[in-house]
């Protein structure tokens, strides 16, 4: 009689299975959890940051957005009293010939809250090798946008304190009535002699005056274009002649500028109004008659 209790064979060998599947699937779930793959090599870089911005471990790294490996472990370093995050990154030894020495990371964002992920921008030096370090540049990620927000939100919340203050044009505007209505008149004149203007503006191209016919009229314009200029040349002949007569140049002039000479003229004219009122009254004192 067999011993109910005795270990069996089968039992033992299906107890070896179970423990050998238990490991091949943690082994598995290892490799998938860390985004590698079982039949190819990795090499392992690293870059050096003071904030990696929520970037985890098994977060993929990409090069022009094209996965080739993942964030495999963070730790912390302290360099010149100051804290570091090391990040380790696995790429797949296919596509690490494509990261270069010179090659830059960034830390970006799956959208505006996705999770982080590193990418690369390869260079022209040589191949990484494993445990190298390639330079981080500046984050541009939500750091960056939510700085870019908040000096926006500050900036506004400094205009509106002035405006509700009452510093300045728009703030008077809101706060002082009498000028809010003066503006507003301004505005309704500025209307009102917009469209006075543009009447004139449509009489003076249609309508039946002279500016319209000056304006559609080439005949007329070139007549009265040569009016003018005979004018303005008549003005300066006139011109001309006004400034020879207040010159001393001239008898005008002289008699103008020279006061003896008037008198002179003057008393002349006088004699000879004499002479002839004289020669009206007595004739034969001057006139002399002979017949032989």
């Amino acid at each position: 009689m067999k011993n109910p209790n005795a270990l069996k064979w089968s039992d033992l060998r299906t107890g070896i299975f179970f423990l050998l599947g238990l490991g091949f699937a943690a082994y598995l779930g290892l490799v998938v959890g860390k985004n590698s793959s079982l039949f190819t090599g990795v090499t392992t870089i690293k870059v050096l940051s003071r904030d990696v911005q929520g970037l985890a471990e098994n977060n993929f790294v990409s090069v022009s957005g094209k996965k080739i490996g993942t964030v495999s472990k963070l730790d912390f370093v302290t360099n010149n009293d100051s804290l570091y995050v090391v990040a380790e990154l696995r790429l797949r030894n296919e596509f690490a010939v494509l990261v270069t020495k010179d090659a830059k990371a960034t830390i970006r964002s799956l959208g505006v809250l996705g999770d982080k992920y590193v990418d690369i921008i390869t260079g022209k030096g040589p191949q990484v090798k494993n445990g190298d370090f390639i330079a981080l540049d500046a984050e541009d990620g939500m750091a960056e946008l939510t700085g870019g927000a908040n000096q926006a939100l500050a900036k506004i919340n400094l205009l509106l304190d002035k405006i509700n203050s009452g510093k300045g044009v728009a703030g008077r505007l809101v706060s002082d009535e009498k000028m809010g209505a003066e503006l507003a008149e301004t505005v309704s004149s500025l209307k009102s002699t917009s469209a006075e203007l543009s009447a004139l503006s449509r009489k003076a191209s249609s309508g039946n005056g002279l500016l319209p016919k000056l304006i559609n009229d080439g005949d007329l314009a070139k007549n009265t274009e040569e009016t003018v200029s005979r004018l303005n040349k008549a003005a300066e002949k006139t011109e001309a002649l006004m400034a020879k007569l207040e010159s001393d140049q001239g008898t005008f002039g002289q008699l103008h500028s020279n006061p003896a000479l008037y008198n002179n003229l003057n008393q002349t004219l006088s004699s000879l109004d004499s002479v002839l009122v004289d020669l009206k009254k007595n004739p034969k004192r001057y006139v002399k008659f002979s017949v032989f």
